[in-house]
């Protein structure tokens, strides 16, 4: 368990209200708005891909958009109470762990470790 904590969280036909989200998160957790300069007009990126805000637990961070959740962290380090709180949170609004119903592009989440 060498790498960092990466693991991408979907959601398939529904769009996420990140705003409200990021509101409640807010209430447990630090919250910033994601400052992404405009990509142009070759980029993949569309609307519902954009990174509206950055949640942070303790080592675990979140950057949510309307389909798809990213968690990470910057350091690996075991996940505290706060951060299991804040990934279990994230699962419930992006349940999946791939990016369409096709049968391809599984990601299985990395193993991580709880801080006792």
């Amino acid at each position: 368990m060498s790498s960092n904590y990466f693991y991408l969280r979907y959601t398939w036909v529904k769009r996420v209200d990140v705003k409200r989200l990021a509101e409640n998160l807010s209430l447990s957790f630090e919250l910033a708005p994601r400052k992404i300069s405009d990509p142009g007009p070759l980029s993949i990126v569309g609307p519902d891909t954009k990174e509206a805000f950055q949640v942070r637990a303790d080592t675990l961070y979140v950057y949510l958009s309307p389909v798809r959740a990213t968690l990470f962290q910057k350091e690996r380090k075991p996940f505290t109470e706060r951060d299991l709180e804040l990934r279990k949170r994230i699962f419930v609004h992006y349940p999946r762990n791939r990016a369409t119903p096709l049968p391809w592009g599984f990601s299985d989440e990395p193993q991580f470790e709880v801080k006792k």
